[in-house]
């Protein structure tokens, strides 16, 4: 032991010695270089990889480079050493991040990229006279009226014009001569100093005026630039209006989904190029003005090569340190000299690299396009610079993305188990991903050339007119009543997206083994020799499904192709992409997990080969049709994915189920793809994207970001409020086909519609008063109003019209809403409200309605009325008051709740202690003044008892036993009788109690009470479910004379 002690310390000894702190030194500055140099090279390459492995090793090169760059600094100064080389590897490492450093500011500052969304937004105006679009203008056909900017802004100031206040391009151009101060021309809402996209589709140069292919390149790739600029829009949080998604929707459906695939889906890889380049790649800080700035980064290159070259050569006469100076010298030649030559011809082939790439990408591309279109004369647009420009079209480092599809089968993954991947998720500390039981992938796959054109002919076939896609399965068409019947139970009457995609999934897979074993395929577990056979085979083929698709017709191969790899891609994007799929939360991987362990340990146990597990579904699917109604309105997926595919398999031939199953997998693919998630579509397209992106990004373009196939809580989480109803009306409903966005207001006075989202900082648990302020703001009518001329005098009704105004911008810059004033206003009026506690957010709501002093605006949003009847149980005299409309409901016992059982509870109660004066079994009615009052009285008494709102109530308490509502009248007469002399006791009697709501709010406002007081002061939380759908039908507990 005493050895190997020593052995330890002198190991940590030898390592504090100057020669091995210079090695350590050394090595970590050609680790840096190494690194950087492959960073450097690889980074243009980086939306071509596909594979998991290698986007880890980026992933982790990203995060410890600058961590390295710091620890080498900091050695080399705290180093007990001297060493004249120090200074200069110092540099170096330096030199990358402080270019980086300034030139990312400049871009950030920049209008033509770093402001880029915020002035594209109020530029694409089309609510006024002074807006730059107006919808009946804009033509397509011929691109007249698209004055979208490509560029030219960078040359321009950004104002704001009265009396909207709203930004505009200023594109004046003023100089100073001989001490005067001249204006050539000024334009406000004009576009002609800017390069915009009519411009360039109606240039009559002879690049741009062909209808052949390098002009179509050409004119796709600014479409593609003006498109991506209102994408980064959604990607930055800023609101584009209304009018100007309809307006892009006339554009997109022309010039995209009514080409010819290739050509659509090039547009949208160039649009999500441009996005993916803006938001993971050096090229805005190079772009950031254009040429200006693309020309000052070729003399920084310039200057560095200079001086890299400089340095390589002056360094050869540094053959022998200074006396004092560490260095490593082997057989007389200094290592440290070498490390020099090594970090200048870095720094020398990183500079002309990123010189060449920057000169070939699409940027140079595209200011070439704008450069061309600006020439007006036809002495620069000669056949030398047309051909010139034409050459950096044709030539190129890579491709802008990797066009593969990842891919994943059910059955033949779910029993894996992904130990490795779970290992190497332990060993880098979560930089590579953990993986799930049974959710081992398949090999991706290039997309399919038959693939692009089924999906563009689902998305001419879809109604793109509304701001979501339809409930319609263009392949299950309402003619074809048989397959609606048999079918469309798997398409739309399933719980979750994800249910649908495993269902069909498994039933596709089912038919796949079904045509494999009719065409010869050995679907039997193979020996070791040919399993050894098989996996060299496997590796040196193309083969991507359980058999060669090559060999079947023309059309079956394309159908089987089709079905196949959309479903194995859908599968793949529910397993490791669920964020990119409608369902919301946990949903994707909870009914994942169910149906791995549903096959491990039921359906699927010790079927160890596709034979087995084909048979064993068969036999399933055959059971579960005998039971068809109980299995389609279940949730268990393989039963319904057997059932499916025993039913294709039966009613369908050959040709004409792969037909239908290629058809329906492009609409599903076509109606999971929009979604309100777009930040996790910028995540991915960090790592090189995916193909549901490119239908997401065309989706969106259109303005549509849901599909109603899908249940409507998964579908749209983030959907805005529907308009209120009619005050009268007897249904709160949302109407899914037409909702109405809450209206912002403008400075002057006009009404803009669209949606501004804020956050709240949280204060301190004051999580319910932001709740309830985030209610408010949505509120169109009384937005309009605090937005308006409405002069509140109220300290909290000023702190709220301040907090409506604060609203209006909807910049990503803008930070979050800051409500400190208006929960200090919110504790002065209500002593129990305290900073750092929890409270009831209703309490917080009624105090606020309360405090309105426009009644007028209030009355009619929140207040409702009822009428009571109370009916005594021995004479049947019935008493009728009317009261406010207040919804606190307590919640009735049970394992199965929803908002109807509670509000039922609420307005039929009975109570034991009810004080009838009509009553003939009461004796000496007259006798006190407790006996001449009436039940009008009590009622008027416990009115003024109770406020408007629940937040004046205390919790009822249940009846455990019958299920009933302890009513707060029950709690009234109690304490009328417990006041009342004891000797008076004949006048109660059991009564029962009904409310019917004579008035609805349109803002109908619900409590429910989770609290059960169950001895004196001690309360109980309820944990009960309560459920409730999107519409709530109120018409039953409605006044039938109203």
């Amino acid at each position: 032991m005493a050895k190997i002690g020593g052995l330890i310390s002198s190991f940590f000894i030898m390592l504090n010695k100057k020669t091995y702190i210079l090695f350590r030194i050394e090595f970590l500055v050609v680790v840096a270089t190494m690194l950087f140099l492959g960073m450097s090279i690889l980074d243009i390459f980086r939306r071509r990889f596909h594979n998991s492995l290698i986007k880890s090793i980026f992933n982790l090169s990203d995060a410890v480079s600058d961590s390295i760059v710091l620890y080498i600094l900091g050695a080399m100064q705290t180093a007990p050493i001297k060493n004249q080389l120090f200074p200069v590897w110092a540099i170096v490492l330096i030199l990358r991040s402080f270019y980086r450093f300034i030139l990312r500011n400049l871009a950030a500052q920049s209008i033509w990229l770093g402001q880029s969304s915020s002035l594209v937004s109020e530029y694409m105006r089309a609510d006024g006279d002074l807006c730059n679009f107006k919808l009946e203008d804009c033509d397509p056909e011929t691109m007249k009226g698209y004055r979208y900017l490509v560029y030219g802004e960078t040359k321009s100031s950004v104002k704001l014009q009265k009396p909207r206040y709203a930004l505009y391009i200023d594109s004046s151009r003023r100089r100073k001569r001989h001490g005067r101060r001249y204006t050539e021309r000024k334009y406000t809402t004009n576009t002609d100093r800017l390069t915009t996209l009519d411009k360039i589709w109606q240039c009559d140069g002879n690049l741009l005026q062909s209808d052949d292919k390098n002009a179509k390149r050409l004119k796709d790739l600014s479409l593609a630039f003006a498109l991506s600029r209102l994408l980064r829009c959604r990607f930055q949080g800023v609101e584009l209006h209304t009018e100007t998604l309809r307006i892009n929707k006339k554009l997109i459906k022309r010039r995209i989904i009514q080409e010819d695939a290739d050509r659509a889906f090039r547009i949208m890889e160039l649009q999500l190029s441009f996005v993916h380049d803006y938001f993971n790649t050096r090229y805005p800080m190079v772009f950031w003005c254009g040429f200006p700035s693309l020309f000052f980064s070729f003399i920084l290159s310039a200057m560095t090569f200079a001086v890299a070259f400089w340095l390589s050569v002056d360094i050869r006469k540094v053959t022998k340190p200074p006396e004092g100076d560490t260095a490593h010298s082997v057989h007389g030649i200094n290592v440290d000299t070498i490390i020099t030559w090594f970090f200048m011809g870095f720094m020398m082939f990183k500079e002309i690299w990123e010189m060449v790439t920057y000169l070939l990408s699409d940027w140079t591309r595209l200011l070439l396009t704008c450069l061309y279109e600006r020439w007006r004369g036809r002495c620069m647009r000669t056949n030398c610079t047309e051909k010139l420009i034409l050459s950096f079209f044709k030539s190129k480092i890579t491709e802008r993305w990797h066009g593969v599809i990842d891919q994943y089968v059910f059955l033949q993954s779910y029993d894996g188990s992904p130990t490795f991947w779970n290992l190497l998720h332990k060993l880098t500390m979560g930089a590579v991903a953990e993986k799930d039981e049974g959710a081992e992938l398949g090999n991706p796959i290039s997309i399919p050339e038959c693939v692009k054109p089924e999906i563009l002919k689902k998305l001419v076939s879809q109604d793109l007119t509304h701001n979501y896609l339809c409930k319609v399965i263009i392949s299950l068409p309402d003619s074809d009543s048989e397959r609606v019947d048999r079918y469309s139970w798997a398409c739309s009457g399933l719980p979750t997206c994800s249910h649908i995609i495993l269902v069909w999934h498994i039933a596709t897979s089912i038919c796949e083994m079904h045509l494999a074993k009719h065409e010869g395929v050995n679907l039997r577990k193979p020996g070791f020799l040919s399993g050894l056979l098989s996996c060299l085979t496997n590796c040196c083929s193309s083969k991507s499904y359980i058999m060669d698709e090559k060999k079947l017709p023309g059309d079956l191969q394309k159908s089987y192709t089709v079905a196949n790899s959309i479903s194995r891609y859908c599968a793949y994007l529910l397993v490791s992409k669920p964020d990119l799929i409608p369902d919301s939360f946990l949903v994707p991987k909870m009914v994942f997990q169910e149906t791995v362990r549903r096959a491990r340990d039921d359906v699927l146990k010790d079927c160890d080969s596709l034979l087995k597990r084909y048979d064993k579904l068969i036999e399933e699917g055959k059971k579960a049709i005998q039971d068809k109604n109980t299995v389609m309105n279940g949730e268990d997926v393989m039963q319904q994915g057997a059932m499916l595919g025993k039913l294709l398999i039966d009613n369908e031939s050959k040709e004409r189920c792969w037909e239908l199953l290629a058809g329906l997998w492009a609409d599903l693919l076509v109606h999971i793809a929009p979604t309100w998630n777009a930040e996790a579509h910028q995540k991915y397209l960090g790592s090189g994207g995916e193909f549901i992106t490119h239908i997401w990004a065309l989706l969106w373009n259109c303005g549509i970001e849901k599909s109603i196939l899908w249940p409507e809580d998964d579908a749209s989480i983030n959907s805005p409020p529907a308009a209120p109803d009619d005050n009268n009306s007897g249904r709160q409903t949302r109407n899914e086909d037409n909702q109405v966005l809450p209206t912002t207001a403008t400075i002057d006075g006009g009404l803009a519609d669209g949606n501004v989202f804020r956050g709240m900082r949280n204060l301190g648990n004051t999580c319910y008063l932001n709740a309830v302020l985030q209610s408010l703001l949505a509120l169109d009518k009384l937005r309009a109003t605090m937005l308006g001329s409405y002069s509140p005098e109220d300290p909290l009704e000023q702190e709220l019209k301040k907090l409506f105004m604060e609203t209006r911008t909807s910049s990503h810059m803008a930070a979050p809403l800051d409500t400190e004033q208006i929960f200090s206003c919110v504790c002065s009026l209500n002593p129990d409200l305290k900073p750092g506690v929890m409270e009831d957010s209703n309490i917080v709501l009624g105090l606020l309605v309360d405090r309105l002093n426009n009644q007028e605006l209030v009355g009619p949003l929140f207040r409702g009325q009822v009428t009571k009847h109370v009916s005594c149980t021995d004479c049947e005299h019935t008493s009728v008051t009317t009261e406010n409309l207040v919804l606190s409901l307590a919640i009735p016992p049970g394992d199965a709740v929803s908002i109807e059982n509670c509000l039922n509870s609420h307005v039929n109660g009975k109570t034991e202690n009810w004080h009838c004066t009509n009553c003939s079994a009461t004796p000496g009615n007259a006798k006190t003044i407790w006996d001449n009052q009436s039940e009008g009285s009590d009622s008027e008494a416990q009115q003024k008892e109770k406020s408007s709102h629940s937040s004046d109530e205390q919790p009822s308490t249940q009846n455990q036993d019958n299920g009933n509502v302890a009513l707060e009248e029950d709690k009234h007469q109690n304490d009328l009788i417990d006041n009342k002399p004891k000797v008076e006791m004949g006048g109660i009697t059991s009564a029962t109690i009904k409310y019917r709501i004579t008035k609805a709010p349109p803002v109908l406002t619900i409590q429910l009470k989770r609290f059960d007081y169950v001895c004196g002061n001690r309360s109980q939380k309820l944990g009960i479910h309560v459920s409730f759908a999107e519409t709530i039908d109120i018409t039953n507990f409605i006044d039938p004379k109203y």
